[in-house]
């Protein structure tokens, strides 16, 4: 025994009150934290809505419906950057159906591209979180 307090003593573990370190992260960390939080939820939300609208179109799912509606109107916003970028493959199932089932490839594309970025915003979040070595 040398005479010094053990790693989990709460000596050493315990901030000293009169320590002048601030304890947390700074201020514009936490707001770069919240930022690619806010980041990371509105692209997982757009995701849900990619996927949800891809769905829609592949069963043909009619707009009369006030959700659909919404969905189809989110997912035309959503694809702005991406639109024609792939042709949409039509099912053809005739004359019967209303609304032709498609497989609409630019969507997939659009979900891979806010999926990339949802990672980096967690990988950024994640980064931002770690302490620093002094």
């Amino acid at each position: 025994m040398t005479g010094e307090p053990a790693a989990g003593d709460p000596a050493i573990d315990e901030p000293h009150p009169d320590d002048p370190t601030p304890q947390g992260p700074p201020p514009v960390l936490r707001v770069a934290r919240l930022l690619a939080y806010a980041v990371f939820v509105y692209v997982v939300i757009v995701e849900v809505t990619l996927l949800i609208g891809f769905v829609c179109l592949l069963v043909g799912v009619e707009p009369s419906n006030w959700l659909a509606e919404w969905i189809y109107r989110s997912v035309d916003r959503t694809m702005q950057p991406f639109r024609g970028m792939f042709t949409a493959i039509e099912f053809g199932l005739g004359e019967s159906a209303e609304i032709e089932p498609v497989v609409e490839s630019s969507i997939l594309f659009a979900m891979i591209v806010h999926g990339i970025i949802a990672l980096a915003a967690h990988d950024l979040v994640e980064w931002l979180g770690r302490p620093r070595r002094s």
